[in-house]
């Protein structure tokens, strides 16, 4: 997996640190994601910026098509933490649809509530 992480500052300070632990929570999930798509290597870009009330993170899943999540919190970790929660989401949504899971799902129901079945 490749994974870029930058960082904006905020207004008020020059630099944003990063710890660890914010990269070390990325790569973990992002792996998971990544064992979910089949092992297919990730190329991931992670944004995190500071803004005057708290944070932002940005993450992109670049692929054929990319997918994109934003999320605003007032600590850096749990923006980090939804982010990566609606990402998963998407990629679960992208995942079941490619499937035909959900589609049969729904074509089931309409045959049924227009009484064809």
């Amino acid at each position: 997996m490749d994974l870029t992480l930058m960082t904006k500052p905020g207004p008020e300070a020059p630099d944003m640190p990063v710890d660890g632990l914010v990269e070390k929570h990325l790569r973990k999930k992002l792996e998971k994601i990544e064992a979910r798509l089949g092992g297919k290597p990730l190329v991931a870009r992670a944004v995190l910026a500071e803004l005057p009330v708290g944070f932002e993170a940005t993450i992109t899943l670049h692929g054929s098509p990319d997918v994109v999540s934003h999320a605003r919190e007032s600590e850096l970790l749990a923006a980090v933490d939804a982010a990566l929660q609606k990402l998963t989401r998407q990629v679960e949504t992208r995942m079941d649809k490619a499937s035909g899971k959900e589609r049969g799902r729904r074509a089931s129901g309409t045959q049924h509530k227009a009484g064809i079945a």
